[in-house]
């Protein structure tokens, strides 16, 4: 069995790897991203500007108003006993 301390510095470890990880991955999408545009400007081409994209709604309108109604009846049943014993104690 791995002492509590060994697994704590595992546990960091692998977070450390993973955020370095990320950092990595982002700060090299940041200077390719950048190289691309400083091509783009020597070149002297105009910048290609695309058209914002509109995300089409996942659902119709009925069906986000019943998922909003079923959320609210979920939060109202499984909070509602704190939510009353909190009110009844005058917060």
């Amino acid at each position: 069995m791995v002492s509590i301390l060994a697994q704590e510095r595992i546990l960091g470890a692998a977070m450390g790897a993973a955020f370095g990880t990320g950092v990595v991955l982002y700060q090299q999408a940041l200077l390719y991203r950048s190289t691309a545009q400083a091509i783009e400007f020597i070149s002297g081409k105009p910048p290609v500007i695309s058209p914002p994209k509109v995300p089409e709604p996942l659902f119709s309108k009925r069906t986000r108003a019943e998922l909003a109604h079923a959320w609210n009846v979920g939060i109202d049943k499984s909070l509602g006993a704190l939510i009353a014993s909190l009110s009844s104690r005058g917060w």
